[in-house]
């Protein structure tokens, strides 16, 4: 499912003394089967442009294209069930979509109101639990009496379960250590690889969006400034300055190696396992 954003504005409490631009003149596009993320700083826009995606909000002017679905401001939400269907939306803070006294019932709520095959559903949340690591008898237990981490895996899994063509993940590694970000990271990565799922990422965590990530789209002040993959972005140190992003640890390693040993590398390396085979190249060159 590809998105367009055509020309896409929205505004905050419209024609009050309150009123506040979020997105101005958004002219973007998500291809089916990418994986994306979204960064800026706080205000920029990123989270009033993902609420978009489902509907959550929709624009003040401008339209949005799901393939042959049409969201504009007149749009009645009775149009939108397909739509809402098939984007999987998690909010930064779990505990805002999680509602249910146990995790069975809130693996099930929205499956039943989509009259989708529960039975299905429940049986692909309950691998998804387990390889997240919890036991067996995980969907009787109350998602309220789980740890931060557990909470943010259990809305997860509630997503994923429906198989949406979408997944927008808002800050899900926030907060986790790092077995269970990278539980999560990998299972999302997986999804997009094996399943073409479009993946839409908003993080702070540039390690995140090096090592996953295809296309990064940049926000400030409700305007989309710039969009680049994660190469050609990590790679132009005085922008990431300028955007006070943080280097990706990967990142900043080749930069202290290439200074201390006064070489250049000719790309940059983005993961660990490439840096390790770029490195070895040079110390065989030089032997």
């Amino acid at each position: 499912m590809t998105v367009n954003f055509n020309h896409v504005n929205f505004i905050y409490q419209q024609g009050t003394p309150y009123e506040y631009q979020a997105l101005n003149n958004i002219v973007t596009e998500f291809q089916d089967g990418k994986y994306y993320a979204i960064i800026g700083q706080t205000g920029s826009g990123k989270s009033t442009l993902i609420q978009h995606f489902n509907g959550l909000l929709k624009p003040t002017s401008g339209k949005m294209q799901f393939n042959e679905v049409t969201i504009q401001r007149k749009t009645k939400d009775k149009h939108l069930r397909t739509i809402r269907k098939n984007v999987g939306m998690v909010f930064q803070f779990p505990e805002s979509q999680l509602f249910e006294d146990t995790i069975e019932r809130e693996i099930t709520f929205g499956p039943k109101n989509f009259g989708m095959d529960v039975e299905k559903v429940k049986h692909k949340a309950f691998q998804l639990l387990l390889d997240f690591g919890f036991t067996r008898e995980v969907m009787s237990q109350s998602p309220f009496q789980m740890s931060g981490g557990q909470m943010r895996k259990i809305a997860l899994t509630a997503i994923l379960a429906m198989d949406p063509d979408i997944i927008i993940l808002d800050e899900p590694t926030a907060g986790l250590d790092p077995q269970s970000r990278k539980q999560i990271m990998e299972k999302i990565k997986h999804l997009q690889q094996q399943e073409q799922k479009t993946i839409i990422l908003v993080s702070h965590e540039m390690n995140d969006v090096a090592r996953y990530v295809e296309e990064v789209k940049i926000m400030r002040q409700g305007h989309i400034v710039h969009t680049c993959t994660p190469e050609e972005l990590f790679a132009d140190k005085a922008y990431v300055e300028q955007l006070h992003l943080a280097v990706p640890d990967i990142v900043q390693l080749q930069r202290d190696i290439e200074q201390k040993h006064n070489i250049h590398f000719d790309k940059l390396a983005l993961t660990e396992q490439s840096f390790v085979k770029m490195y070895k190249e040079w110390q065989n060159n030089e032997r």
